[in-house]
């Protein structure tokens, strides 16, 4: 075939149509470099060694690390230990595909990585697999998006899920109280009061003795679940006072022990206070008072005639500690786990079938932590029960 030149004028034509066909492809290439280099996530590319081969600058706004820095820094520095081991799992799977000559899989999941400060980037990461010619030439396309402020949100959801379910139970168990724990006294006292009302006459003294302190028995286990049912509601109420102030524990205690000594000496038990010189400490009296009151009314409750409860108080060089030991029954260390959850409290008996409600030392436990103190259980069946109270005295009016 024989060979023409091309004239003027088509040389002229192919040049026009190169620039036009290079001016296109130079308007997509800025195109995609201002919507990569401007895009909120990063987006990088990777080899299936680790190495990355690309970074887009959003990088420095997520991670604090200038590109140049992200690139040269080692993994162990980038990504968790839990993100590394799900990379590595990732890389791994597209090796045994490559080798077995099956579809290479993208990857969508959450990693964690580690900003220029040293605090947690969470994110999202969506990464394409682009097939080489070999294992080495194999080029990851991804994109990570920050989702820290979505996790928080998610973990509030969750949080407030929980609050919600926790106030349900509280709910149901304040029904379930209300209908059986009241009821059950107050028709006890309605049906001994209609006896000493119809046949007051027919009775002789030692009877209406008899059911007199039945009435006050009753009575007074009604109003202790009543404070309790006060208590613990107001407790749950957001804003609920704290009013710290200076308080003598040793006269406190007294107080209490004063006010419980009748149900002890019905059961013959020994209620002993021992103490050293007063001690001064700042918290809330009410909550005090109430926490002490409660150990020491659940000691009696649960041991048997002629038995023992100890109130020990004593400093431990920045806290309070109050022991409130008995030769009661005891519990068993499954018990011990559901005494502080209202979910599953505890409302056995006592031994002379004193009632319960299961709220005590649930109240217990949210005032002394309004403290910021903790309560310790030892307990063994058949040996008795302690409670110890701590309270750091740098808390007590810090809460």
């Amino acid at each position: 075939m024989r060979y023409r030149e091309k004239t003027k004028k088509e040389l002229n034509t192919e040049l026009n149509e190169l620039l036009k066909a290079y001016n296109e492809l130079y308007i997509k290439e800025e195109r995609y470099r201002l919507l990569i280099e401007h895009a909120r996530d990063v987006i990088w590319t990777q080899k299936i060694d680790g190495s990355i081969t690309y970074l887009s600058p959003a990088v420095e706004k997520l991670c604090g690390f200038t590109v140049e820095e992200a690139m040269t820094q080692p993994t162990e520095k980038i990504l968790t230990p839990d993100s590394i081991a799900i990379t590595a799992n990732y890389f791994q799977k597209l090796t045994s595909a490559f080798e077995s000559g099956l579809p290479l899989e993208s990857f969508r999941g959450e990693l964690n990585y580690y900003r220029k400060d040293g605090t947690i980037l969470n994110s999202e990461v969506i990464a394409y697999p682009i097939l080489g010619s070999d294992l080495s030439s194999i080029t990851i396309l991804g994109t990570t998006r920050d989702i820290t402020d979505r996790k928080l949100f998610e973990t509030q959801l969750l949080d407030q899920a929980k609050r919600l379910k926790e106030l349900n139970t509280t709910k149901d168990k304040f029904f379930s109280i209300i209908a059986h724990d009241l009821k059950s006294p107050f028709t006890g006292i309605l049906g001994l009061s209609e006896v000493l009302k119809n046949e007051a006459c027919d009775l002789d003294i030692d009877s209406i003795i008899k059911y007199s302190e039945l009435i006050y028995l009753s009575t007074q286990q009604t109003l202790s679940l009543l404070d309790n049912l006060q208590d613990w509601a107001k407790s749950q109420q957001p804003g609920f006072p704290f009013s710290p102030k200076k308080i003598f524990i040793n006269h406190l205690i007294t107080i209490e022990i004063e006010r419980l000594k009748p149900n002890a000496d019905k059961k013959n038990i020994s209620l002993v206070f021992s103490k050293d010189e007063e001690i001064i400490i700042t918290a809330d009296e009410k909550m005090i008072s109430t926490v002490i009151r409660n150990l020491i009314s659940n000691a009696i409750k649960f041991t048997k005639h002629n038995g023992s409860v100890k109130v020990e108080v004593s400093m431990k060089i920045d806290q309070l500690e109050i022991l409130v030991s008995d030769s009661g029954i005891g519990m068993n260390k499954e018990s011990i786990e559901k005494l502080f959850k209202i979910e599953n409290s505890i409302t056995n008996p006592g031994t002379e079938n004193e009632k319960g409600t299961g709220l005590g030392l649930i109240i217990c436990m949210e005032f002394v932590k309004k403290h910021g103190g903790k309560i310790l259980v030892e307990s063994e069946i058949g040996k008795g029960s302690k409670f110890c109270i701590s309270i750091p005295l740098m808390n007590c009016d810090a809460k």
